[in-house]
């Protein structure tokens, strides 16, 4: 939220205390980064995301092991260019072939590295979208979480201004409603379970 945001936010609140509306109204703190992390479909997300970049890993294992595998061929070959018990014409026919060893390795480096950029783009537009997707469900839960507790405002603790400063710099312990949400929360996934 930007300055002017938290700005306004700031003024209503001012307006409504000053109106007299404040002993009325019904205010919570929540740290979101608490619960985003305490979400069970956060924790099966990680799993997810875990088993992909093994994946990958044992993918780019294998192309590298390709690689070193192409390296050494390049290596034997111009070494057999230089021996001298072979004739002039062997010798220039290993300096080709090293050469044209040398390109197939270049550009196998080349597919190798775009394979790589490619497998992580993917995996951190999947990440980007589950962690979207699950941002999305918890401001739902936490709109019917303070509609079921009959709350008026409910701010983020965790959350940050443009200028990196806490969106709320001081909240009475009591306002805290993290550990109930995160409760709720694992109350309704049961019952979707269910």
């Amino acid at each position: 939220m930007g300055m002017k945001k938290v700005g306004m936010v700031a003024a209503v609140l001012a307006l409504v205390a000053s109106m007299g509306w404040a002993a009325e109204l019904k205010i919570a703190t929540v740290d979101l980064d608490k619960v985003f992390t305490a979400h069970p479909k956060t924790q099966a997300a990680e799993a997810e995301l875990k088993k992909a970049e093994t994946a990958i890993q044992d993918e780019m294992d294998k192309i590298m092991a390709e690689g070193r595998a192409l390296q050494d061929e390049v290596a034997k070959l111009r070494e057999a260019a230089k021996n001298p018990l072979l004739t002039e014409d062997a010798r220039i026919q290993k300096r080709d072939e090293a050469e044209d060893k040398l390109t197939e390795l270049q550009e196998f480096e080349l597919r190798a590295r775009r394979t790589q950029e490619t497998k992580l783009k993917q995996m951190r537009e999947q990440v980007l979208k589950s962690r979207q997707t699950i941002v999305d469900e918890l401001m739902a839960a936490v709109n019917h979480f303070a509609e079921a507790g009959g709350y008026d405002l409910v701010l983020d603790r965790s959350g940050m201004t443009m200028n990196a400063v806490p969106l709320v710099a001081y909240s009475n312990p009591a306002l805290d409603v993290t550990d109930k949400l995160i409760e709720y929360l694992k109350a309704t996934a049961k019952v979707k379970a269910e």
